[in-house]
């Protein structure tokens, strides 16, 4: 029996043997909330719903070949290391494509490269809702303004690649096919931005201290006063980050914070999970009775 389109859990491409060292040292493997930024998208891929990552490396005999290979698997992707480094992203995507099809044509693909810091699980899931509402479509999403990744590619446009003229890349295809092209509006900005000069970085690094705005349900509303408060916090951070954090920051809601149900992108959350940019959570206490509502 076949898997029904909105239950599918389609691959994911992510282009990384470019040279990428404008900032004068290999971008993917620069930290960012404790972990290379490949590792970084790769996580945010999987844990936003992709079914599979698969990384094309720079060749191993490259310094950073090794090390960005590692770091990807590190974080759950396969890899595919190729002898010599492709000389556009295309013909990276056109080996992962090649990987995806011994295995058998999965329904579409995303496609996002590895330079992507502002990717998170929520993004991932938002383009991957709207394609299974339309999973002929090419999904675009739309971040300030500007058309961006990650795109999901059905396999009969991917198929489209290998035969695209040099020098076109894979985002002809949105201009070829401007009937299949559906647009999804992403709130934040920062996803269509470059991370190329040392300025970049140093603005990028600035963000991972955010203000996230969190939702107050039954008496954590009645404590604050509001229905919602805003918290600064380093991210990505955990959910046990959060509840130290909303202790420090709202000393009126601090009797709950240990114990009260916390709700990341509508579902309840472990300690261990992950709060990253654009992430929505919300504060669930006991409907009724406990010492939580009248401590």
């Amino acid at each position: 029996m076949s898997t029904p389109v909105s239950a599918a859990r389609i691959p994911a491409i992510v282009p990384a043997a470019g040279k990428s060292r404008r900032l004068g040292q290999p971008k993917l493997l620069l930290p960012f909330g404790g972990e290379p930024i490949i590792g970084r998208v790769v996580k945010a891929l999987l844990d936003g719903g992709a079914g599979s990552v698969i990384v094309v490396s720079p060749p191993a005999d490259q310094p950073e070949g090794p090390l960005v290979a590692a770091a990807a698997r590190q974080a759950g992707a396969r890899v595919i290391t190729p002898l010599k480094r492709p000389p556009e992203m295309r013909e990276s995507v056109e080996l992962a494509l090649a990987e995806l099809e011994r295995d058998g044509p999965p329904p579409a693909f995303l496609l996002t490269p590895g330079d992507s810091p502002a990717l998170t699980p929520a993004i991932v899931r938002d383009v991957l809702g709207r394609w299974a509402a339309s999973p002929s479509s090419m999904v675009v999403p739309v971040a300030g303004g500007k058309k961006t990744h990650p795109l999901v590619l059905p396999w009969d446009l991917a198929l489209e690649i290998r035969s695209l003229p040099r020098p076109l890349g894979i985002n002809s295809l949105v201009y070829a096919h401007p009937d299949r092209v559906v647009e999804i509006g992403i709130a934040n900005p920062e996803l269509a931005e470059n991370l190329n000069p040392p300025e970049d970085l140093e603005r990028w690094r600035a963000r991972q201290e955010s203000v996230v705005t969190v939702r107050l349900f039954a008496v954590a509303k009645e404590r604050a006063g509001r229905s919602d408060i805003e918290i600064s916090l380093r991210l990505p951070a955990t959910v046990a980050d959060f509840r130290s954090a909303l202790a420090r920051q709202h000393p009126t809601l601090a009797p709950l914070a240990a114990r009260v149900m916390i709700a990341i992108d509508a579902e309840y959350a472990s300690d261990e999970t992950i709060i990253d940019a654009g992430t929505s959570i919300a504060l669930i206490p006991p409907v009724s009775g406990g010492s939580e509502d009248h401590s």
